[in-house]
C-alpha cells in the first residue's frame, strides 16, 4: 500500500491539524516497514521532524511504548535530547509514563556516546 501511495506522489510530509505527519504517526503505531520506507523516501533528516507542539518521531514512539520505533530512530541518528514545548525529551514522556524499556534505550544511547 505505502509503494502504491508514493508511487502516485503521496506527499509523506504533509501534516495534520497538529503538525503530524504520517511519519509520526508511524512511529507512534510502531509501523517499522512503513516507517522505514518512508524515511528512506523522504531522506533520514526528516527523522527529526517536530509537529506543531515541537515533538519528534522520537517523542511520538516513546510517548506509545514503541520500543522497536524508538530503536529504530536511534540507529538513524535522531536528536535525543530535543525538547517539546513543554521541555520534555523522550526520555522524559517514558519516565513519567513508566516504561522502563524506553528510558533503558535512551540511557545507553546516552552510554554509547
Amino acid at each position: 500500500i505505502i509503494d502504491s501511495f508514493l508511487n502516485k506522489g503521496f506527499n509523506v510530509t504533509e501534516n495534520d491539524n497538529q503538525g503530524a505527519s504520517v511519519l509520526h504517526c508511524a512511529a507512534g503505531k510502531g509501523l517499522i516497514e512503513p516507517l522505514t520506507m518512508l524515511l528512506e523516501q523522504c531522506g533520514n533528516a526528516s527523522v527529526n521532524e517536530e509537529d506543531n507542539f515541537g515533538s519528534t518521531l522520537l517523542h511520538y514512539a516513546a510517548f506509545n511504548n514503541q520500543t522497536e520505533a524508538t530503536q529504530l530512530l536511534l540507529e538513524l541518528g535522531c536528536k535525543k535530547d530535543k525538547k517539546d514545548h513543554k521541555g520534555r525529551t523522550a526520555a522524559d514522556l517514558a519516565k513519567m509514563l513508566g516504561y522502563g524499556d524506553i528510558v533503558q534505550l535512551l540511557s545507553d544511547a546516552d552510554a554509547s556516546v
